[in-house]
């Protein structure tokens, strides 16, 4: 069985012990379905399951919590690529297969330049703007790596050229 994630996302709140709080009671949800297996009476126990597990199923509805499974969580890091300074902990992980991607792969899609220096959107819907002078002769359907540079920056590399970019979409 898969393991799945569950984060707490909190709202807005105005004082940092308000939102250890929000934390707190939202995960409560959760404590409280794992609780039941402590019942020993296998009919009292199926019914706190029933219970819990609807309040569950309401807190995911209301948003309070969000289920995500290993897919989901790999996914969205790898949407997130190139928002270096993105940090969401309910996205976390830590196991190699639930690691960010180093690089990502695509297809040039559209490139416009501006001045010097262009803006290429990818086939993944991603765009990134040239942020150096270096000059690059992009075209249609080219593949391009995006790789992770120094010091929080990014290079693409389109045929045998790199530039460094940032991400805009």
């Amino acid at each position: 069985m898969k393991a799945v994630a569950i984060a707490v996302m909190i709202g807005a709140a105005t004082a940092a012990g308000s939102a250890q709080a929000a934390a707190h009671q939202q995960a409560k949800v959760l404590r409280d379905l794992a609780d039941c297996r402590a019942i020993a009476d296998n009919a009292a126990r199926l019914a706190c399951y029933d219970g819990k597990v609807a309040a569950v199923v309401q807190a995911e509805s209301s948003g309070d919590i969000v289920v995500a499974d290993k897919a989901q969580i790999k996914e969205a890091k790898r949407a997130l690529f190139g928002f270096g300074g993105v940090r969401l902990p309910f996205i976390g992980g830590g196991d190699d297969d639930n690691a960010a991607p180093p690089e990502i792969t695509a297809k040039l899609t559209g490139a416009r330049q501006s001045g010097l220096r262009w803006e290429f959107t990818l086939d993944n819907g991603m765009r990134w703007r040239q942020v150096d002078d270096e000059e690059v002769y992009p075209g249609s359907g080219q593949q391009v790596i995006v790789k992770r540079g120094a010091m929080g920056s990014y290079i693409m590399k389109i045929k045998s050229r790199a530039v460094r970019v940032i991400r805009i979409q």
